[in-house]
C-alpha cells in the first residue's frame, strides 16, 4: 500500500515534527519520506488536512471473549478500538473462563482484526479469585504481557507478594486495581454529600487509600514492578507521587470518564454513570487532572465494560458497572484537550503505556514503522445506533452528538477507514 497524509497535524511528542502540519508518505508499512509538497505517485491513497498520531495503546479494555461475546467480542472489540484510534489494546482476564491457564492466552494473543493488536493480561490468581497463583512463569512464556486479577483487586498479601517476587524473573508487571474489598461490600456510588442525598451506600475514599498504602509496602519490601489500574481519589495521587520519588518501580493509570464525570452526575439514578471506581468529588478529578499533568499519573486507559441491557436497564442499585467507552474515547479526549494539552493526552495513550509494557516505541519519523490513527477534530458525529461499532450501548453518551473522530488507523502496509 501507499498513502499519502498531506497537509497533516502532527501530535506526537517524540517526533521533531510535533505540532507541525507536513506531508507524510507511506509506502510498504513504513514512513518513507515527511516534508513539503510530496508528490504522490500513482497508486496512491490520498488523505488530505488531518491530524495524525501513533496508533494509540489501551492498558484496560475488557472484551468478554470467552463466554460474554452478546456484550462483545474480540472482532467488535478491536473495530471499537480502532473506531478511536487504537492500534493496540490490552484485554482483561475477566472472562469465562478466566483467561489464566498457556492455551487461554494463546487463544487470544492470536488475534489481530481491524488493524488492532489484542495483547493479553494474565490473570495473577486462578479464577482471578485471589487464593491461588496462577503458573506466572507458564503464561508469561506463552505471550501474557502482564498480570492482574482485573476488574477484581488482589485482596490476598500473600498472593501480591508472591506474584511480585515471580515477575522478577523476567522483568515482568503486576498490574492491581487498589480496593478494600470490605470498604466497597455494597456500594453503589462514592460516599459523600450525594450518595447521602440519594440514600445510597457509599464507597468511601479511603478503601482505595488504604489499598495503594498497602500494596506500597508491599512493594518496598518484595520488589518488582507494580502498576496501580484506574485510580480515582486525590489521595491515591499523593501517595504514588511520594513512591516515585522513593524511588519504587511503581506506575499508574485513569478511567477517561473519571476525568469527565463526578458523583454530581448521579442525581438522576442513570444507572449509565454506575462504574468501580465510582465516580468521586470536583476535588478528585481536580487532583486527577494534575496528577496528568505533573506526571504523576502515567497513561489514561478506556476501562471499557460492555453490558448488554438485562444489566444495565434496572433500577440503580441492581445495576452492573461499566461503561461502553471505546468508541468515544477520541471525542473525549479531545474534550478534555480544553483543560490539558492535546500533546500531553496523546502521549499517555501512546508512549506511556507502551513504555511501561515493554512494547517498541512508534514515532513519526523518516524510516519509522508506520502504526498511526487519523483523526478529523472538526467533525461532529452522533453516537448512535448507526456509527456504534459495539455490541453494546451502556454509555452516558449514547444518541448525543459528539465532536472529533478517528477516521483511520494505520497498521503496517494497510489502512483500516472507520
Amino acid at each position: 500500500m501507499k498513502l499519502l497524509l498531506s497537509n497533516s497535524k502532527v501530535i506526537d511528542v517524540n517526533s521533531p515534527y510535533n505540532g507541525k502540519i507536513v506531508d507524510v508518505f507511506i509506502e510498504k508499512g513504513v514512513i518513507s519520506e515527511i516534508g513539503k509538497s510530496i508528490k504522490a505517485p500513482a497508486g496512491t491513497i490520498e488523505l488530505d488536512g488531518y491530524t495524525i498520531s501513533p496508533g494509540f495503546c489501551d492498558l484496560n479494555a475488557h472484551f468478554n471473549e470467552p463466554g460474554g461475546e452478546h456484550r462483545e467480542d474480540l472482532r467488535s472489540g478491536t473495530k471499537s478500538a480502532a473506531f478511536s484510534g487504537f492500534t493496540d489494546v490490552c484485554v482483561l482476564p475477566n472472562t469465562e473462563p478466566v483467561i489464566d491457564s498457556k492455551s487461554d492466552v494463546t487463544y487470544i494473543k492470536n488475534t489481530t482484526a481491524n488493524g488492532v493488536s489484542i495483547h493479553v493480561l494474565g490473570a495473577v490468581s486462578e479464577g482471578c479469585n485471589g487464593e491461588n497463583l496462577t503458573e506466572i512463569l507458564d503464561l508469561e512464556n506463552a505471550g501474557a504481557i502482564g498480570f492482574t486479577d482485573g476488574l477484581n483487586p488482589i485482596w490476598n498479601t500473600e498472593l501480591l507478594l508472591k506474584a511480585l517476587q515471580y515477575v522478577q524473573k523476567f522483568k515482568g508487571l503486576i498490574i492491581n486495581r487498589p480496593k478494600d474489598i470490605h470498604l466497597s461490600q455494597f456500594a453503589q456510588m462514592h460516599e459523600g454529600t450525594v450518595s447521602t442525598m440519594l440514600g445510597m451506600t457509599g464507597e468511601p475514599s479511603i478503601s482505595e487509600e488504604i489499598a495503594i498504602k498497602r500494596d506500597l509496602d508491599i512493594l518496598r519490601y518484595a520488589g518488582g514492578r507494580l502498576h496501580f489500574s484506574q485510580i480515582s481519589a486525590a489521595a491515591s495521587v499523593e501517595l504514588i507521587k511520594q513512591a516515585k520519588k522513593e524511588g519504587l518501580d511503581v506506575t499508574c493509570d485513569v478511567a477517561i470518564h473519571q476525568l469527565l464525570y463526578t458523583e454530581d452526575n448521579l442525581m438522576d439514578y442513570d444507572s449509565n454513570y454506575k462504574v468501580d471506581p465510582p465516580f468521586r468529588s470536583k476535588k478528585d478529578q481536580a487532583t486527577l487532572l494534575k496528577g496528568l499533568q505533573n506526571g504523576t499519573i502515567d497513561v489514561i486507559v478506556s476501562a471499557h465494560q460492555p453490558q448488554d441491557p438485562e444489566n444495565k436497564e434496572l433500577e440503580f442499585d441492581l445495576s452492573t458497572n461499566g461503561i461502553c467507552s471505546l468508541p468515544t474515547f477520541y471525542s473525549n479526549l479531545w474534550k478534555l484537550s480544553e483543560k490539558l494539552p492535546l500533546d500531553l493526552l496523546i502521549s499517555k495513550v501512546t508512549s506511556s503505556p507502551r513504555t511501561i509494557l515493554g512494547l517498541p516505541n512508534i514515532m513519526i519519523d523518516k524510516g519509522e514503522n508506520a502504526r498511526l490513527a487519523v483523526f478529523d477534530s472538526s467533525m461532529e458525529w452522533k453516537f448512535g445506533q448507526t456509527t456504534n461499532p459495539s455490541k453494546s450501548i451502556n454509555s452516558p453518551q449514547w444518541n448525543t452528538t459528539l465532536t472529533a473522530k478517528c477516521i483511520a488507523v494505520v497498521s503496517g502496509d494497510k489502512l483500516h477507514k472507520n
